[in-house]
This record gives C-alpha cells, structure tokens and sequence, in this order.
C-alpha cells in the first residue's frame, strides 16, 4: 500500500514539473538572452538578442513573463524557433493601438512606408520607463529630441516626405516654448504632444486633428486660457470655437514652432498682419453685418 501511494504520488509531481516546465520562465530566458554577445542574422543585418534585465527590472513591464509579450517563445524544447512574430502592443493597449492605427504614423506603418515608426521605436523594448520618469523617452524634457530623431533638420523623414513645416527642431528650440523648455527647465511649456497628441496624430487639414482650424484654439487655451479676454479689443475670441474660420486663428498670427517674444513684439505687425490686411476685400463683421 505505502508502494502504491508512493507510486502516485510521484506520478503526480512528475507531471506537475512537466507542465510547469511548459510555461518558460524570464531566469529560463536570461540563461540565453543575458549574454551581450548573442546576436543573429535579418535581411543581412545583424540583430542583437540581448536583453538588459537588470533595465527590465526597472521598467513598466517588471511584473510580466517574457512570454506575456513573446507567445511563440514558450516551447517545450529550447532553444526556441528563431523567427518569432512580432510583439503585439494592442493585446494590452488596445486604445493607445486604435488610435496610432489611425493617425499619420499608423497609417504610414499600414501602408509600408519607409521610416513609419513602431511602438518600441518611440517608447522603447525592455526598457520602457513611465513619463514620470526622467529618464523615459517619453519624459516631457526628452519629447523633443524623441520626435527630433525623425523630424530633426536632415533626418530621412525630414527630406524624403513633403512635411509643410522647415526646421522644426530648430526653431522649437529658439522660440518661447523650447527656451522654456531647455534654458529654464520649465516642464509645463508646451511640447510636441501637448499641440500634437500623442497616439492620435492627424494632418492639420483633417477636422478633428488638434492643430486643426477648428481646434487650434482649444488647443493653445489649455495652456493659455485667458487668451480671449486680451485679445477682445481687437477680435472676438470667442468666434475661435464658435464660428472657427471667421476670424484669424492662433497660428495665423504666431508661427508654429517659430513663437518668440520677437516675433509678438516687432515682426508680427510688419508681417504677419499685412498678409491678410493688405487684401482690399477685407472688412470686418459684427452681429452678421460687413462694417
């Protein structure tokens, strides 16, 4: 009788090992991935396999399996297939997924367009620190340099696609908003994804995009949200949300990422009001009559 129990009992742990040796843990992982020299071939380029954990430890993802992300990764037997699928974000973020699919980079990535970023291209892979933190890509400080490394002046995706907007970088960096930014350390100055978005980024001419002419000003009020009451003695402010297109909108007057005190100052009346001011056929309506 003690030879059966025992029996049994041994059966069944063997087979608890067996199906928990299934599931792949990240030390069975780091056995292999841990080595900085392990690398393998793609399309003629050389892939590192290397995984930092000791960073892994630190990012938002510390608590998953390696396998929560790699599926494909979980076999019996090791070492595992070499071409794995890739990592898909939207099982956990399906929000964040739906809206990159369908803005400018979404799309660009559907239709196989050249430099189209992925997820880990902005956030990053086993590093992947939260905003909050001032090493994350995605810490407000670092947003710029993060986006400049596709629209910087020279980048490949600065001369390969037609983006309406020159030396973006460059003059963020010179106007109001950059000097706060990189000069004074200001992290409540305005930012790429503060006018942008951050998922959803669409043209200026789709209605709905943030820089939008109809929600350009709602934009700028979320920093400058007294703005109407000083412009009433030239324009009715309000007209921005309520009749959008009837009266200058806010980049009609300040240059996007060109805004510095200069430019309110001196250049905005030598300029930038004459391009509409020196139209004869312009006049002025209130209450819905020409005056």
């Amino acid at each position: 009788m003690r030879v059966a129990i025992f029996f049994f009992f041994s059966v069944l742990i063997s087979v608890s090992l067996i199906k928990f040796s299934f599931a792949a843990t990240n030390e069975e992982c780091q056995m292999c991935h841990s080595d900085p020299d392990l690398t393998t071939q793609k399309q003629g380029r050389t892939i590192s396999l290397f995984v930092d954990f000791e960073k892994y430890a630190q990012s938002v993802h510390q608590d998953l399996e390696c396998i929560s992300c790699h599926f494909d990764a979980d076999v019996e037997e090791y070492p595992h297939p070499e071409d794995l699928e890739r990592v898909d974000c939207a099982i956990c973020h399906g929000d964040a997924d739906e809206d990159f699919m369908a803005g400018v980079h979404g799309i660009a990535l559907k239709r196989g367009a050249p430099y189209a970023p992925t997820c880990s291209e902005c956030h990053g892979e086993h590093d992947i620190l939260p905003p909050s933190n001032v090493n994350s890509r995605t810490y407000k400080m670092n947003i710029p340099v993060l986006c400049g490394k596709c629209h910087r002046e020279g980048a490949p995706v600065a001369r390969v696609y037609n983006i309406p907007e020159r030396d973006i970088l460059s003059n963020y960096s010179q106007s109001i908003h950059g000097e706060g930014l990189f000069k004074q350390g200001l992290i409540v100055t305005a930012t790429c994804n503060d006018c942008h978005g951050n998922h959803l980024i669409l043209p200026h001419t789709n209605p709905r995009s943030s820089i939008s002419a109809r929600n350009i000003a709602r934009t700028c009020t979320k920093c400058h949200a007294r703005i109407e009451q000083v412009h009433t003695k030239v324009i009715r402010g309000e007209l921005w949300e309520k009749e959008p297109g009837t009266i200058p909108a806010c980049t009609d007057c300040h240059p996007p990422h060109k805004v510095n005190v200069e430019n309110l100052v001196i250049r905005t009346s030598d300029r930038e009001c004459l391009e509409c001011h020196r139209k004869p056929d312009i006049h002025k309506v209130v209450e819905g009559e020409i005056v």
